[in-house]
């Protein structure tokens, strides 16, 4: 969803963006309610953050294609196998019964991923005399415990491991900045709010009766601030973090 809307964010801008993703026919699917000139700017790899070799096959792809890379966005977690959200899935169980195997496997995906891909494309920021730039995407459920009263009657919640796992990347976002601020690479993490998709009524509400903006973001209002970390409007930022969440972390 967000994700999407990033790569689209950059195409619209006239920059060249890359999907790498474990899905990519649900990627194409989207891509193709776009008008032309930014399906002409977006392509689609199919890559498993989960895995060092196909992380690097998505750069070498990109830098082959574009002889340069200039950033990256770490945005993708796991919620279970299916596009279909199922509320019996094991990623969604109660701390009391939360399985080891869901625990590893989203830490695998939102954490593992998160480094792997950093550290995968260091060499190829390197090649550029300006660096690089890394934006990490957490959660404001990285930040605050996530609140069990918005989830009312759903059979679904924000587990334990998803919390754990968006927290761990505030830190090492910080940790790759400051290690790598002499290879004038830029490493900042964005935490967005709760963002609209086709949620329940008593779910919104709930929500939006805790943020002071009372709303829940459109996806599209993340767009400034890719921008903004992406381009040199930024450029004395790093090792920060960015919150846009209606003011949920505010209270």
């Amino acid at each position: 969803q967000i994700g999407f809307e990033f790569a689209r964010t950059i195409a619209n801008c006239g920059g060249k963006a890359i999907i790498a993703d474990n899905d990519p026919e649900l990627a194409q699917d989207k891509l193709k309610s776009c008008n032309e000139s930014i399906q002409g700017n977006i392509e689609i790899i199919k890559t498993d953050f989960t895995i060092e070799e196909e992380i690097s096959y998505a750069y070498e792809q990109a830098f082959n294609r574009y002889g340069i890379i200039h950033g990256l966005i770490n945005c993708f977690h796991y919620k279970g196998n299916s596009r279909r959200l199922q509320t019996d899935s094991p990623f969604f169980k109660d701390l009391e019964n939360y399985p080891i195997e869901a625990w590893d496997m989203v830490h695998n995906v939102n954490l593992k991923g998160t480094f792997l891909a950093s550290q995968k494309i260091i060499p190829f920021f390197k090649k550029n005399s300006f660096g690089g730039v890394i934006i990490n995407i957490s959660s404001t459920y990285g930040m605050l415990s996530a609140n069990e009263s918005i989830y009312g009657d759903s059979g679904i919640n924000s587990p334990v491991a998803y919390a754990t796992s968006k927290a761990g990347i505030l830190n090492l976002s910080r940790y790759f900045a400051t290690h790598l601020a002499k290879y004038k690479i830029r490493v900042n993490t964005l935490v967005p709010g709760g963002i609209l998709n086709n949620q329940s009524e008593e779910f919104i509400a709930n929500y939006t009766n805790l943020t002071p903006l009372k709303r829940m973001a459109n996806a599209d209002e993340y767009s400034g601030a890719i921008i903004f970390l992406l381009s040199d409007a930024s450029s004395y930022m790093t090792g920060s973090t960015l919150v846009i969440d209606g003011g949920w972390t505010a209270w």
